[in-house]
């Protein structure tokens, strides 16, 4: 097929254009492409990865129920080492210390929770690993340390109360009543009205020694 002068130059000029930006073109075009393959490949790994966990823990709570100590460890383990990039690696390491506690292991279970501080990246977990951890401390007259543990909490609005209520009990072992009050006066702002925690919390601050 014969071209006019024009259409010859603009032909010319395109197979030049092509000459000097076309391998970069498909280059980018072929980055594109694998990046976009990449993203869908990285959402299907991380939805199938919270499905295989969200399967492994609802068998965590089957060991719990049946008060399965072996088995609440080993599904916990494999969910803490397998899965700790989602959400149920740190509800099984709370999980696995609370029946490690509750079994007498409180060595077992500062482990698990000093597990949820320093790996999770779920900060409320975080916040529910340092009251629980705090608690331990205390039990065990390591007052400040347990202090220190509830200064690094990031908490929510609906952890406020929890933080404070541990935070005062920390203060009434260190027999500094009015620090105690003052945490305890601050959870009963935080929402607890009608609640459980909100009735403990009373219970507390009307046992408090009188103000002299």
């Amino acid at each position: 097929m014969a071209y006019d002068l024009e259409e010859q130059e603009s032909i010319d000029q395109m197979k030049a254009w092509w000459e000097k930006w076309g391998t970069p073109i498909t280059a980018a075009v072929c980055v594109v492409c694998l990046g976009f393959a990449a993203w869908n490949g990285w959402n299907w790994y991380q939805r199938n990865m919270a499905a295989e966990a969200a399967g492994a823990y609802v068998q965590l709570q089957n060991a719990v129920y049946q008060d399965d100590v072996k088995n609440v460890e080993s599904i916990s383990n494999g969910l803490m080492e397998e899965y700790g990039s989602t959400v149920y690696a740190p509800m099984a390491a709370l999980t696995s210390a609370a029946a490690q506690a509750k079994a007498g292991n409180l060595a077992g279970a500062e482990k698990r929770l000093r597990w949820v501080i320093d790996e999770s990246r779920f900060t409320e977990y975080n916040t529910v690993a340092r009251i629980r951890l705090a608690g331990l401390l205390l039990n065990e007259g390591k007052l400040d340390e347990a202090m220190q543990m509830l200064d690094g909490a990031q908490p929510t609005d609906m952890q406020i109360a929890m933080l404070e209520d541990r935070r005062g009990d920390i203060f009434f072992a260190k027999k500094d009543y009015a620090q105690a009050r003052t945490a305890w006066e601050k959870a009963l702002k935080a929402g607890t009205t009608g609640t459980t925690i909100g009735a403990v919390v009373t219970m507390k601050i009307g046992a408090l020694p009188a103000a002299e």
